[in-house]
């Protein structure tokens, strides 16, 4: 097993609002507006986004874009000018990769893009009649000066999921551009167009046993196409949790790359859970260089504002610093990060079994509810929507959940293209969780060290083809994400393939009892508890640990609120 490399709490450079190494050439964010900007506004986009920024000019046909990785009938997308070709002929959505793109048509009305499954991001807003845009939120606010009013509703759906699903911010009038979205300015109005749409499940949920034999085939070769094609010619970074997902990414890349892998794992002690037998067996299994990495509560809250500062919507995991720190470390060794992101939403992983548990069972009481599946969706998430009733005060309550935030699930349960549950949940999971929560967040969190993450297993073509895989084949039984297992059998011991997963947990329950205690009480009652929004006395009753309820999971529910005080911090918004 690898010596840890411990990181401890260290002065130095911000990364909050600067990057620390610049990524490789050609790599650059993107802004602009539909009217052409001023040296003022262009500079202090730049000032923030970074020097490489590029900025949209004024004038029919010019384009910027920041793309990644991107392929068009299995052909490399290598310019703006094959972006320019791919875009007259209305092919952005067949794209394969990462990309968000920016500009004007023959007429010069201004359109933005993004990806179809969400590597990348952008934000936008109406301000003065023009349509502004930024790769980054805080750019935004910054150039154009707009108003950083809080919007209650994102506040109640972070505090429920720990990220914001859909087009919402924290700032009112500001949006993300949403996976596979097109929005453009036309003659004053703004307009949104879907260039890419999940595809429906086959329409049997079985299959037989050549189908299934062909299916995994079809898979395995479809991992390494899309495994190889992330490969840069030199060393390659991964990291490598030692669950099957993570696992098979590394063996796969191991097998295809010429140059070394140089694997990564996070532990925060032995006194705590960890999974370092696991990827240690696995780094041993593929021959990979592997690294771990030691992080003390110390190091990781004295990161967290830098951390936070970087994410355009706030992020509620507690691994959000840990992988920050773990791409700094990544970033000694090579520019591109592989990582086993998308094998939980896309194939049936044990996220789902809460809410397959209660369509199950349904309501304890047996009385019918119109949004009873989504309140379950929300519910399963295990943070804090059943309390926000009681942790609001009655008019952040009323102007947060009006009309309920289980309304705007509900057509992703009713749409024909999934009849079984397995189905409903991959694409909700995909669209939310993918392209609202992971990959904008490694992509954040990767930027400040000049690392590229890639995350195969959301490549576009892996998603589409796992829709066309029976949910049979996913949720096999008790045997979670059954035919990808089946597909990399023999690439991983039988002891990786079929173990339980158990996940990455951060010891947040114990540090906020001792090492962390005056820190959550200081960032949640003098910064979350003033504002008029929470009811400080339920604030104190999380924190002492009183009248917890059934669900209690109080270290996720303090991380939660001390991660929405620090981000509504960063960006100054007007409570």
């Amino acid at each position: 097993m690898a010596v840890p490399i411990v990181l401890t709490p260290r002065a130095g450079p911000s990364f909050a609002r600067r990057n620390l190494r610049e990524r490789p050439a050609g790599h650059g964010r993107i802004a602009g507006a539909s009217h052409e900007l001023g040296e003022d506004a262009k500079a202090l986009l730049r000032a923030s986004l970074g020097e490489g920024t590029r900025i949209l000019d004024a004038g029919p046909g010019v384009l910027v874009a920041d793309f990644d990785s991107c392929t068009l009938d299995g052909r490399p997308i290598t310019s703006v000018l094959d972006l320019g070709a791919v875009i007259r002929e209305d092919r952005l959505g067949e794209i394969e990769g990462a990309f968000v793109v920016a500009w004007r048509d023959h007429a010069g009305d201004l359109h933005l893009a993004r990806d179809a499954i969400g590597h990348r991001t952008a934000y936008y807003a109406l301000h003065d009649g023009q349509l502004v845009f930024a790769s980054h939120l805080a750019a935004l606010l910054d150039a154009f000066g707009l108003p950083r009013r809080l919007d209650l509703r994102s506040v109640a759906a972070f505090l429920s999921c720990a990220y914001i699903p859909g087009r919402g911010t924290m700032v009112q009038g500001v949006y993300e551009l949403l996976p596979g979205e097109q929005v453009g300015m036309q003659h004053g109005t703004l307009s949104r167009r879907t260039l890419w749409a999940m595809p429906a499940e086959p329409a049997s949920a079985a299959a037989t046993p050549d189908e299934e034999a062909a299916l995994r085939t079809n898979l395995r070769a479809a991992l390494e196409r899309v495994i190889g094609a992330a490969l840069p010619d030199g060393p390659v970074c991964a990291s490598l949790s030692g669950g099957i997902d993570s696992s098979l990414v590394v063996a796969i890349a191991r097998r295809l790359h010429r140059q070394p892998v140089c694997t990564f794992s996070i532990t925060f002690g032995d006194q705590y859970k960890n999974e370092l037998a696991y990827s240690s067996q696995v780094a041993a299994h593929t021959g990979s260089e592997h690294h771990v990495v030691h992080l003390l509560a110390d190091t990781v809250i004295a990161h967290l504002d830098d951390t936070i500062a970087r994410m355009d919507k706030p992020n509620g995991d507690p691994l959000t610093v840990p992988n920050a720190l773990l791409f700094g470390e990544m970033s000694r060794y090579g520019d591109i990060a592989l990582n086993g992101e998308g094998g939980d939403p896309s194939f049936g992983g044990p996220k789902n079994l809460p809410m397959l548990l209660a369509e199950l069972y349904g309501n304890p009481d047996g009385e019918q509810d119109a949004f009873e599946r989504e309140r379950n969706f929300l519910r399963a998430h295990l943070k804090c929507f059943d309390e926000l009733r009681t942790m609001l005060t009655s008019d952040s309550y009323a102007e947060a959940c009006t009309p309920p935030l289980e309304q705007e699930l509900a057509p992703w349960f009713h749409d024909p293209r999934w009849p079984t549950f397995v189905g409903m949940l991959m694409a909700i999971n995909v669209q939310f969780k993918g392209g609202h929560h992971i990959l904008p967040k490694v992509d954040a969190l990767a930027e400040p060290f000049g690392m590229l993450p890639r995350s195969p297993l959301f490549a576009k073509s892996i998603v589409e083809l796992a829709f066309a895989i029976p949910s049979t084949l996913k949720l096999s039984g008790s045997t979670e994400k059954y035919l990808l297992k089946e597909s990399v059998r023999d690439l991983l011991p039988d002891s990786i393939v079929d173990r339980a997963k158990s996940g990455m947990l951060v010891p947040v329950e114990g540090w906020f009892q001792t090492t962390l205690a005056t820190q959550a009480r200081t960032r949640i009652l003098d910064g979350l508890s003033r504002n008029g929004i929470f009811r400080r006395e339920m604030l104190e009753q999380l924190l002492a640990g009183k009248n917890l309820g059934l669900r209690p999971r109080r270290g996720v529910k303090i991380w939660l609120l001390i991660t929405l005080e620090a981000h509504l911090r960063a960006l100054r918004i007007e409570l």
